[in-house]
């Protein structure tokens, strides 16, 4: 579901990657809790993703069917899903980004 994407997570590594850059000493900021990676962290928002776009199928099946309780719910779950949908796609292009641009540094 889309309330277990941690965003408290994502943004101390956030911070982390913005202090490397600034030169910063990244020790002293709060380790990211239970040693979460952030590979680990990427798997989950896509977990969680996936997860909204079934419901909001789900949902969108049970109003055809009439079983739906309120059309209200369902327009909100497609919601959830389209937001969340829309931010994994900028997390990609942002770390897409960030990779080419250290590429383009290496050459």
């Amino acid at each position: 579901m889309i309330d277990a994407i941690n965003t408290e997570a994502l943004m101390q590594q956030m911070r982390e990657i913005q202090g490397t850059a600034d030169g910063m000493n990244v020790e002293t900021a709060a380790p990211p809790e239970s040693g979460a990676e952030f590979g680990d962290m990427l798997t989950r928002l896509i977990e969680d993703v996936d997860s909204a776009q079934k419901q909001a199928d789900v949902s969108i099946q049970n109003l055809a069917s009439g079983d739906a309780d309120s059309l209200q719910d369902v327009v909100m779950k497609m919601e959830q899903a389209e937001v969340s949908f829309q931010l994994m796609k900028e997390i990609r292009n942002k770390l897409l980004e960030a990779y080419k641009e250290v590429m383009s540094m290496q050459t």
